[in-house]
């Protein structure tokens, strides 16, 4: 066990040490690491890492061995080069600070569904750093850790199974997305980069998406390692993208209001609805080349 908590730690130094690199090669123009006080929502994202690997830290899922080290590179690589291709501006959702449509947020989703959570961590939050810096951004480390967490939540049905809880959770996701939706509804919230209030669209965002997560999940019935990609992908945006949009109260002043309705909504929203249809057919391609390598019948 002490192995394997060094092991995380290192992890998370590591990409630490990345923020910091990606801060000095970041020009004038983008959001550069000021002073040390970034430093507390990495420390509040590891309490919440090392929560989780404690309790359950005997299961073989948090190992990192050479062939998580090539699947974290390759899951990292992948999101960074995608999150900066529709980083641009067309792609730009009305919120309170820079959100872009990310289809690439199926990347962390897959890689911790199907490789487990530190894989998951890994990608999530070391491709933000990548897409944020080739996009010319910035570094913005509640982010990149809140987008960790989505790849580590993404990884928890490896270790506590993908059909346990399958109900609640989705359950859990539907009263979210309707609670925020009539909450959008009933508030309105000027964008600061649109000069304007945010698009009657997004009110709508979080109950079609929480609809989407429940219909797939009953339709798709008995497929269980489909139907839990869905649901763990929703519960993992819900995770990962809240804890940015709750640290973004202290770090940017928002209030409550606008840092839930302005900023999580426009960025969980979209990715739920993308992980929900994109992941599922991720997995199914990778369980067809399982079968067709003869490697077993992939994720069940």
């Amino acid at each position: 066990m002490a192995r394997k908590a060094l092991t995380w730690l290192i992890l998370l130094i590591v990409v630490v040490l990345l923020m910091a690199l990606a801060s000095l090669m970041t020009g004038p123009e983008g959001v550069r690491l000021q002073g040390f006080g970034w430093l507390l929502w990495v420390a509040i994202g590891a309490v919440l890492v090392y929560i989780v690997y404690f309790a359950t830290a005997d299961h073989p899922a948090w190992q990192i061995g050479t062939r998580e080290v090539v699947y974290m590179a390759i899951g990292a690589a992948l999101y960074g080069v995608f999150s900066y291709l529709f980083n641009g501006t067309v792609f730009v959702v009305p919120s309170v600070s820079q959100v872009a449509l990310r289809p690439a947020i199926v990347f962390p989703v897959f890689f911790g569904y199907v490789f487990g959570p530190a894989v998951g961590f890994f990608t999530g939050a070391v491709g933000n750093i990548l897409g944020d810096f080739l996009t010319g951004w910035g570094v913005f480390p509640a982010w990149d850790i809140g987008n960790g967490l989505i790849g580590l939540v993404a990884g928890l049905p490896v270790i506590l199974g993908r059909e346990r809880a399958l109900n609640i959770l989705t359950g859990l996701v539907a009263v979210v997305g309707v609670a925020l939706s009539l909450w959008a509804m009933t508030t309105e919230i000027e964008s600061p980069f649109f000069g304007g209030p945010l698009s009657p669209l997004m009110r709508w965002v979080p109950l079609i998406g929480a609809a989407l997560v429940v219909a797939l999940r009953f339709a798709l019935g008995r497929n269980i390692a489909l139907a839990s990609v869905i649901v763990w992908g929703a519960v993992a945006n819900i995770v990962g993208i809240g804890f940015a949009a709750i640290a973004d109260i202290w770090i940017n002043g928002y209030p409550p209001a606008v840092a839930l309705l302005g900023e999580f909504v426009p960025a969980a929203g979209p990715n739920i609805l993308h992980a929900a249809i994109l992941t599922p057919l991720l997995v199914g391609a990778y369980n067809a080349l399982q079968r067709q390598l003869g490697r077993g019948a992939g994720v069940a």
